[in-house]
């Protein structure tokens, strides 16, 4: 049996052998007013309106006050709010780790847009391969070291070159150029500023690599790899 206070209306849940008789005077532990359960709104007996003073808490059973289902509602939803914040961060903080102590961001830098053919030059040949390194990791990179391999026809190694990347040259360029000025433009960009050969964090960096036409055979194929990026 649900009982209310028609003073608070707060609910109490009620068991039917706790009462007595079929007008019996409660007392609401929530705001303390006595009442006469069976009566009117504000409590009184439809036999005769009485007025009651504040008795002992025995004369009154003892009943629970019933949690409304609304309420219930409110702090499961809450609950599942908390927990799926606490989610959120520990995924973060275990990215964020992943990303900056454990190493995995050696693995965020991409080579894109890569491109290579055999290219005349004034005095002889090149082989010219171009590119970007693309930096996807939270931290700047110091440089960005590379090696690249000429294949022949039958996919042997016939050429092995490293450089580093942030030398930009076009196709074009190097045309206009004879071995002696390739020499003293890869030597120039050595010589840079340090800061000429740092790859900071979404940003990409051009790379040239020449092969001198030392190579034997005829080159089919090439690929380029990164074998050195050291965070700044």
């Amino acid at each position: 049996m649900i009982i209310t206070c028609p003073e608070c209306k707060r609910a109490y849940r009620l068991d039917d052998s706790q009462l007595k008789s079929p007008y019996q005077k409660m007392r609401c532990s929530g705001c303390g007013h006595v009442f006469v359960h069976g009566g009117d709104e504000a409590g009184r007996s439809p036999i005769t309106e009485q007025r009651f003073t504040r008795g002992p808490l025995s004369e009154s059973p003892s009943i629970t006050p019933e949690k409304p289902a609304q309420e219930k509602t409110r702090r499961l939803l809450t609950a599942l709010l908390v927990c799926i914040v606490v989610v959120l961060l520990l995924a973060a903080g275990g990215w964020y780790g992943w990303m900056n102590y454990v190493g995995a961001g050696n693995r965020w830098l991409k080579l894109e847009k890569i491109e290579g053919q055999e290219t005349v030059i004034k005095d002889g040949k090149v082989f010219l391969i171009r590119g970007v390194v693309a930096n996807g990791s939270t931290k700047p990179r110091k440089y960005v070291i590379l090696k690249a391999k000429l294949f022949d026809l039958q996919g042997a190694i016939i050429g092995e070159h490293l450089a580093l990347a942030g030398l930009p040259l076009t196709e074009g360029e190097v045309r206009q150029m004879d071995k002696s000025d390739i020499e003293k433009k890869v030597a120039d960009f050595r010589k840079a500023n340090l800061i000429s050969f740092v790859l900071s964090p979404n940003k990409e960096m051009p790379f040239s690599i020449l092969f001198p036409d030392t190579y034997s055979g005829t080159p089919k194929d090439f690929s380029v790899e990164i074998i050195e990026s050291p965070f700044l």
